[in-house]
């Protein structure tokens, strides 16, 4: 067992090697492109783009990201939805909650909701085709399917597949405390990466507007500076080649389509 005192030479050394990859960061090109600030800005744009929107926050826990930048006077409806009641009760961003099981059901009315979107929950779900096909009965037509989550084939989450879950979670915690709160949900990444979810949406009659891709997932690593770094460098190989596929991160924007417009 390590001693206090070697526990907190191992922290003073991971806090100095944090800083130094922080510094390190701005000098990488992967690293400017921010996919959660993205994430925000193309759920705010059509959240605000005409009034009277059913909006469903999907894991949307105590908190709502996006529902600050609400415009008044369009009347838009966000509702969020968790397994965790005691966690909806903490939210306070949003017009109205309800609590599922969403890997059983979504709580919607058919055709009720304008937009369905989330943040790092789809990694989570060890049948994303069940819940694509509940999102197309729950979404109106030209509905928006709008998701952020990480890639299947991304270091970090290879990683946490190889591993015995007990091991990749203590692994976890102990290099990035901060997650302790909020990754205590097994991860499948079922078709979690670029030609298995743009198949999977285009057999459930999805237009894929765009997805968008990020290869940073250096900030796993910064606890030591020569994996950082190599991490960095395995990143802008990827974005050189293209490689979609072993992308970190993946925003989706798709759209139901219309009952005429399907093959």
């Amino acid at each position: 067992m390590k001693t206090d005192k070697e526990a907190a030479i191992i922290k003073k050394i991971f806090k100095i090697n944090k800083t130094l990859c922080k510094k390190l960061a701005g000098y990488l090109p992967q690293a400017r492109k921010n996919i959660f600030k993205l994430y925000i800005e193309i759920v705010k744009k059509h959240m605000n783009s005409k009034p009277n929107l059913v909006i469903a926050d999907i894991g949307g826990g105590s908190q709502c990201l996006f529902a600050r930048y609400k415009k008044p006077g369009l009347r838009t409806k966000i509702i969020a939805v968790d397994v965790s009641g005691e966690e909806l009760k903490k939210n306070l961003d949003v017009d109205e909650k309800r609590v599922a099981d969403i890997m059983q059901s979504l709580p919607f009315e058919r055709e009720e909701v304008d937009i369905i979107t989330s943040r790092a929950v789809l990694e989570h779900l060890e049948r994303l085709d069940h819940f694509i096909n509940n999102s197309t009965a729950i979404l109106k037509e030209n509905g928006y399917f709008i998701h952020l989550f990480p890639s299947k084939f991304s270091p970090f989450a290879i990683i946490n597949q190889l591993l015995p879950k007990w091991i990749s979670r203590k692994l976890l915690y102990y290099i990035r405390p901060e997650h302790r709160e909020t990754c205590g949900f097994d991860a499948f990444y079922n078709k979690c990466y670029y030609s298995g979810i743009k198949t999977l949406l285009e057999q459930h009659d999805f237009e894929i507007i765009e997805i968008y891709f990020s290869y940073y997932q250096s900030p796993y690593f910064n606890f030591l500076v020569p994996l950082f770094l190599i991490s960095a460098i395995y990143e802008i190989i990827l974005n050189l080649i293209n490689a979609k596929n072993l992308c970190a991160y993946l925003l989706v924007v798709a759209r139901k389509k219309p009952a005429l417009e399907k093959t």
